[in-house]
């Protein structure tokens, strides 16, 4: 009698391997396809704030007849202020605390202490009364989502090489347009707010009182201490910059700042939303879209350094959004000319130039 034989079943160790490699291979074909799907979401995500952050510009401006100040706040060196003179010049805060009714968030607007900054940066001490330490500060560390880029990294607090000045304010990825310039608000030296031309010496700041901030040459939409009107951009509405993003992403200033023994400051250190100063406030169109720092030497420069701090940009490949007058927002690459970038920050230049599709 012939008994047959079964056949051994199972997979060799040449077959696996092949699985296993065809598996590898779909997987690295796959992960960037992934990846991009991904971040286009987050750019969606964060074209969409932005988009939220213009129409309450808008419906700021129908509600007031003017947009809100870019910042308010009193120094009595020549910024004039809408209180001059009278007991409300504590009065002082940024772009963002004056949208908050049209961003869905009266409430949180309704706890902000116009009248005396200080209430909103200390903590209540058990016995009712405010105390200089500033860790997990009253107003400041507040946010939401809308101002926040997904797309960004870090947290949505400050960032610092220091570990005990971390997460003391909350921070925005959406700037005003100040024009050109933004950052310093006046410099004797440098191009400024004040004067995104030149050094602040070509106009010296007056006196201060309740105009005195008009004599300036910002050009932008949005200002200190001054409020425009939709009618103020006769450069057109759609050729006009209101606010756009800023990149986190800086390795290289980032580990300047230690290395030189200069500060402990990070990029994302900046961008105190509640603060209400020029550097947390606005970046300018007079800095290519996404300027980085390249080594120490430019980190040391004051120019190049408060060049960073103007830049718009993103961690969005290739450019980044920014939100125009009319309301519409529009991804600009960082190779858009930068004569037509410098001329589109300005309200009323009068420049002339074809808009990048």
């Amino acid at each position: 009698m012939v008994r047959s034989r079964r056949a051994k079943t199972g997979v060799t160790l040449v077959e696996l391997l092949v699985v296993i490699a065809i598996i590898g291979i779909l997987v690295g074909l796959l992960l960037p396809a992934v990846q991009a799907a991904r971040e286009a979401a987050r750019r969606m995500q964060c074209s969409n704030n932005l988009k939220q952050w213009g129409l309450s510009n808008h419906n700021f401006e129908s509600a007031f007849k003017r947009f809100p100040y870019g910042m308010l706040r009193f120094d009595g060196t020549g910024w004039g202020h809408p209180d001059w003179g009278t007991p409300n010049q504590a009065r002082r805060f940024a772009l963002a605390l004056q949208l908050l009714p049209f961003m869905e968030q009266t409430a949180m607007h309704d706890r902000f202490d116009q009248l005396n900054f200080d209430n909103n940066r200390r903590d209540l001490l058990p016995n009712g009364t405010f105390g200089a330490d500033w860790t997990g500060n009253f107003f400041h560390r507040l946010t939401f989502p809308a101002l926040i880029c997904p797309s960004n990294p870090g947290s949505g607090w400050n960032e610092s090489h220091d570990p005990t000045s971390n997460g003391r304010y909350a921070r925005s990825d959406y700037f005003a347009s100040a024009g050109r310039r933004g950052y310093p608000g006046f410099n004797a030296a440098r191009p400024s707010l004040w004067n995104p031309f030149g050094p602040g010496s070509d106009v010296p700041r007056p006196p201060g009182s309740a105009g005195s901030a008009r004599t300036g040459r910002a050009d932008g939409m949005f200002n200190r201490n001054v409020a425009y009107k939709i009618g103020d951009a006769t450069d057109g509405t759609s050729n006009t910059v209101l606010m756009g993003e800023r990149s986190y992403f800086d390795p290289v200033f980032d580990r300047c700042g230690p290395e030189t023994g200069t500060t402990t400051t990070r990029i994302g250190n900046w961008g105190w939303v509640w603060f209400g100063a020029e550097g947390n406030a606005f970046l300018g169109t007079g800095v290519p879209i996404n300027y980085r720092i390249r080594n120490c030497a430019e980190f040391l420069d004051p120019l190049r350094y408060d060049d960073r701090i103007n830049a718009f940009g993103s961690t969005h490949t290739g450019g980044c959004n920014l939100v125009l007058v009319d309301g519409s927002v529009r991804f600009f690459s960082q190779s858009i000319s930068p004569i037509t970038f410098n001329a589109m920050g300005s309200r009323a230049g009068g420049e002339v130039f074809e808009s990048p599709e």
